[in-house]
């Protein structure tokens, strides 16, 4: 007897194709969610990738998935990365984390140059929130007299054809508050360039100790980066002026510090793995 092949209405294959958009939607819509979450958790700056890489293929990604027998998997993605977001910013868990980032040293009773870090520059030559904390904080303990000489780290941008550096605004906040001795490195692009940066001129001059000051969840791993390179340090903090880190009351202050957290925990392994530290 021959076998009869099933026969399916148009409104079965219509409502197939449906449901097939809506997947396609779905899964769109949570690859877009799940790296707006990755962004909000700063992971995309710990593999050096801009915010705006990945929302195109993370949109794709989700598209496709709809066409596999995966197709639950980035939405259950973007689900976890939504509770995770929940709890940080809702609970206190992240403080404990970020508060053993920060390194906090006496200041000496004498130091030879305070040492100021760079934390990137903008495509307009200009300091970030974090890199001009850390410029005020170096500039007020220079004036205090904790050391006579100011050291920044200088820090280049490429944008195109075009070289931005953030030593324009070190020097005109080190002006305003008429400094004599400002010095600045070679272009560096990481903690340890700066390390080995500072260790060349601290040789060179014959420095003993110097203030190091950097925004605070980054003190611990980027004092230990130069103590490394041979440099004798007193880690001092930054005021934090984008995260009220004394606190941690505020959902985008906990979220900030865990974002950092992670970074620097990243990065920390990643200087232990180079033997950088």
């Amino acid at each position: 007897m021959e076998k009869t092949k099933p026969i399916y209405s148009r409104a079965q294959a219509e409502s197939s194709k449906r449901s097939h958009a809506v997947w396609i939607f779905f899964g769109a819509i949570s690859g877009v969610a799940s790296w707006l979450l990755l962004q909000e958790f700063g992971v995309p700056q710990i593999f050096g990738i801009s915010s705006e890489a990945g929302l195109i293929p993370f949109l794709l990604l989700g598209s496709l998935s709809a066409w596999t027998r995966l197709r639950w998997l980035i939405p259950v993605i973007a689900f976890v990365l939504l509770a995770l977001l929940l709890i940080v910013g809702y609970t206190g868990i992240a403080a404990p984390l970020a508060f053993k980032l920060i390194r906090q040293d006496p200041l000496p009773p004498g130091a030879d140059a305070v040492v100021a870090l760079s934390a990137g520059v903008t495509a307009d030559g200009h300091l970030t929130q974090q890199g001009l904390d850390r410029t005020i904080a170096a500039v007020d303990l220079v004036e205090r007299g904790v050391a006579p000489v100011l050291l920044f780290t200088r820090e280049e941008r490429k944008t195109g054809s075009h070289k931005s550096n953030n030593s324009a605004d070190q020097i005109l906040v080190a002006r305003l508050a008429r400094l004599g001795r400002v010095l600045t490195t070679r272009p560096v692009r990481s903690t340890h360039d700066e390390a080995v940066s500072v260790a060349s001129v601290a040789r060179y001059r014959g420095w003993k100790r110097v203030v190091l000051v950097t925004s605070p969840f980054h003190s611990r791993r980027a004092c230990a980066t130069f103590e490394q390179a041979g440099v004798v340090v007193s880690c001092v903090p930054s005021d934090s002026r984008d995260v009220a880190i004394n606190r941690l009351i505020y959902p985008h202050d906990r979220i900030v510090a865990f974002g950092l957290w992670l970074y620097e925990t990243a990065g920390t392994l990643r200087y232990r793995q180079r033997g950088w530290i």
